[in-house]
């Protein structure tokens, strides 16, 4: 007979991390959780999430092979002897994750991007809960466009003070297995962060990320953050050192809402000058 403890909700989950349960939400969403919905509510099994939360540490070692050398190694969220995973309730299991910031529902991703644009420069777009989302917009911005959307978050531990990072996983991939973006049917695919705290829209090349790793982390520094904060059209450049081949160069661009249409276009631009150069 099962457990009246074995399903968890939202509010579960919620009170054992120490999340908002919007930030819950939004990791269910977005498959970063092994949920499941029941009449349109996501629900976890307990034996699921204790797996899920033992496995955070063994994660960001085996994607950090796929991370720029130069930056410092991600430290596990927390170890399985500091959490009791026995406990009959989950609520006072950890706040290991504490200090993670603000997450939206993918949805509402969506929609803040679409918000960004000129309304005028949107002719259509795909249903909000869809990934990838793909819009048809008006010159000058790309015609055919598909994004890739994710929270942008400052990770607990590890990392330098106000990085922020995302984590790839693409729609359909599980755990263990490698992605890529789809790049078909003529469609500019762009790699798009959102620090919601902030309210920052964060550009990656998306180009330079094939064949990736399930929960791949992709950062950008707390300077690039805050200069998009100030109303700038803040630019970072870095190495990418891939496990084979040689390094590459990239570009990331960060903006507020209203300068999005422009660091979309600067993005067209840069990926241009890549491929001439490849």
């Amino acid at each position: 007979m099962m457990m009246t403890d074995a399903i968890l909700t939202i509010r579960d989950i919620a009170q054992a991390l120490k999340l908002g349960e919007k930030t819950i939400y939004a990791m269910a969403s977005e498959g970063e959780l092994p949920a499941f919905k029941v009449r349109g509510q996501w629900r976890v099994r307990k034996v699921d999430f204790e797996v899920w939360l033992s496995r955070q540490a063994g994660d960001h070692a085996a994607s950090a092979a796929d991370e720029m050398a130069d930056l410092p190694p991600t430290e596990p969220l927390a170890n399985s002897s500091q959490m009791d995973l026995n406990m009959p309730t989950v609520a006072h299991e950890t706040h290991a994750m504490s200090d993670l910031s603000e997450r939206v529902p993918l949805q509402e991703l969506h929609r803040r991007f679409v918000s960004a644009l000129d309304p005028t420069s949107v002719r259509s777009h795909s249903a909000w809960e869809v990934k990838p989302f793909e819009l048809d917009l008006a010159p000058p911005l790309p015609q055919r466009l598909r994004v890739y959307m994710f929270n942008a978050t400052r990770p607990p531990g590890g990392r330098p003070l106000g990085e922020h990072k995302i984590q790839l996983i693409a729609p359909g991939q599980q755990r263990g297995q490698r992605a890529s973006f789809d790049n078909g049917d003529g469609r500019i695919v762009l790699l798009v962060g959102y620090a919601a705290e902030e309210d920052v829209f964060i550009l990656w090349d998306a180009g330079l990320y094939a064949d990736f790793a399930w929960s791949r982390n992709v950062q950008v520094k707390a300077a690039t953050i805050v200069q998009a904060s100030a109303g700038k059209l803040a630019t970072q450049d870095r190495q990418l050192r891939p496990p084979s081949g040689r390094p590459v160069a990239e570009t990331v661009l960060a903006v507020k809402p209203r300068r999005l249409a422009e660091a979309i276009l600067k993005r067209m631009e840069l990926a241009r000058e890549r491929l001439l150069r490849e």
